[in-house]
């Protein structure tokens, strides 16, 4: 199935589908946009190009006619352009080079908008992640510094028994009040000297 597909979108089928049926041929060139995505300017240069090989005769033709040279001194010229096949393939060239123009001006806009939106999108997501980032650097900090807090805290707490009803209190400062009696305690810190 692929290789049919690789076949049916190759450029020799595109140019006669594009002689014979125009549409078709425009939607096989964008079948070959899909199927090969590489190739993206390959093949509208191909298409213009067949476009100005189809033209030789008649270029050469101008310009024989320019330098004032018959184009009966040469055989084969003559009888190229004379003939009604290169009459109907002068209109088929006109069509090749239009598209050919058309979609190299299309993959180029394509290319932009692709570009330029991704490039966005690329550093909305740097900026989110970054932002992310700074938030999580702060909670982090914040955590931290409680942390700090709650460990100064822990090495401050003493245990005091109330004077006055002999309850056990955690105190985390030298000063507080009994949880039971509601009564002034206070820390005194022992002197290991006697």
């Amino acid at each position: 199935m692929n290789r049919f597909l690789k076949i049916l979108c190759s450029i020799p089928v595109i140019l006669l589908t594009l002689y014979f049926i125009p549409f078709l041929g425009i939607c096989l060139i964008l079948f070959r946009y899909y199927i090969f995505s590489s190739k993206k300017y390959s093949t509208p240069i191909t298409i213009l190009c067949c476009g100005i090989l189809i033209l030789i005769p008649e270029i050469s033709k101008y310009i024989l006619n320019i330098f004032k040279i018959s184009i009966s001194s040469f055989p084969y010229l003559s009888t190229i352009i004379e003939s009604n096949i290169y009459f109907k393939l002068l209109n088929y060239s006109k069509l090749l080079i239009t598209v050919g123009i058309i979609f190299i001006i299309i993959t180029y806009i394509f290319n932009m908008i692709f570009s330029k939106v991704s490039s966005k999108l690329n550093s909305s997501i740097r900026n989110y992640i970054k932002e992310s980032e700074q938030q999580n650097a702060k909670i982090s900090e914040k955590n931290d510094l409680i942390m700090k807090e709650k460990r100064e805290k822990a090495k401050n707490t003493h245990v005091v028994y109330c004077p006055y009803c002999g309850a056990d209190n955690m105190l985390t400062s030298n000063v507080g009040r009994c949880k039971y009696c509601r009564r002034r305690i206070e820390y005194k810190e022992k002197n290991n000297n006697g």
